[in-house]
Formats: structure tokens, C-alpha cells, sequence
């Protein structure tokens, strides 16, 4: 079977081959950046920079050798985007390993810790000391929850304002 056909039975309620794989498949099933790097280095493989494609979460996107090393059958759609190089900045992840961030979410510092913007430059995450992962500090609706605000407001929610590849701005 193939990975699609291993996915498809199991979802149609069919017995696979064997159980589907799924390694970053999606963001609830991803990677931390800071982790990939070193089990990258512990399964001796070769360096690589590591792709951050959700910069809130601090998702590593997982190389080809990786998944096939595993016999992964999922794949992250978002990986089909944003491939050139010029879509990618350098960063470094908070244990020192060097990355890529996508260009258009690339955190800034400010103080001792580092916060990532919305469009409007509005800081709406912030990643404090000791930190792997960025948490909200913008709150929309903390003071005026008008409904009819709804479109504004996710342009200033971290989970809504920054993308991540696909995205772009």
C-alpha cells in the first residue's frame, strides 16, 4: 500500500497494511524546533538548517531523510509553499541552534525577551526568558468586546495575525 492508500483505508474504516505513520503531518503532531535539531544530531544525519514554519509554536518543518527514515505517511501541506530562500530569514532558537523563520514573522527583540508583531506592528506574543514557544499578550476584547469587531480583532490575535507558510504577508 502506499502512504495515501495506508491513510485512506484507515479512514474509511478499512485494515491497513500496517498502521499509518504520522510525524508532523500537522501542528498537533509536530516537532519543536529545539528538539528536531538534536534528534537530527542523535540519528546522525547530515545538518541542515532547521525551518521554523510556525514561528508562535516553534514547529520545525521535517525534512525528506527524516521522514522516510520513519516511514512516515503524512506530510504538512504548508511544506509546499513558500520553498525559495528569499521566503526565509535567519533566526536563532533560544537554546543557540541556528534557523530559518519565515520572513514575514521574524521576532524582534525588545528588552529580554522577544515578541512577534501583527501587521499594524502591534506586539500580540511575547516569549520570555527560558521560554521554547511564544504566548499571547494581546488580548482583543480585554476591554471592548464588540462582537461586530470580530475582523479587526483577529488581525491583533496572535493566532490569527502571524502566518506561518503558507502565509506571507
Amino acid at each position: 500500500m502506499t502512504s495515501r492508500d495506508r491513510v485512506l483505508a484507515c479512514l474509511n474504516h478499512r485494515a491497513p497494511d500496517r498502521v499509518p505513520v504520522d510525524f508532523s503531518g500537522h501542528r498537533s503532531s509536530g516537532i519543536a524546533a529545539v528538539t528536531y535539531a538534536k534528534l537530527r544530531k542523535h540519528l546522525g544525519l547530515q545538518e541542515k538548517p532547521i525551518r521554523v514554519y510556525d514561528p508562535i509554536q516553534q514547529l520545525a518543518e521535517v525534512d525528506e531523510d527524516v521522514l522516510e527514515l520513519f516511514a512516515v505517511d503524512t506530510v504538512e501541506l504548508g511544506r509546499a509553499f513558500a520553498r525559495g530562500e528569499d521566503c526565509w530569514s535567519d533566526w536563532t532558537l533560544p537554546d543557540g541552534t541556528p534557523c530559518k523563520m519565515p520572513a514575514w514573522a521574524v521576532p524582534e527583540r525588545k528588552g529580554n525577551e522577544w515578541v512577534l508583531r501583527s501587521q499594524s506592528g502591534r506586539a500580540v506574543g511575547r516569549m520570555p526568558p527560558g521560554a521554547l514557544y511564544f504566548e499571547q499578550s494581546y488580548y482583543p476584547f480585554a476591554e471592548n468586546a464588540v462582537l461586530d469587531a470580530v475582523p479587526e480583532a483577529m488581525q491583533e490575535c496572535l493566532w490569527t495575525s502571524v502566518p506561518s507558510p503558507p502565509g506571507g504577508r
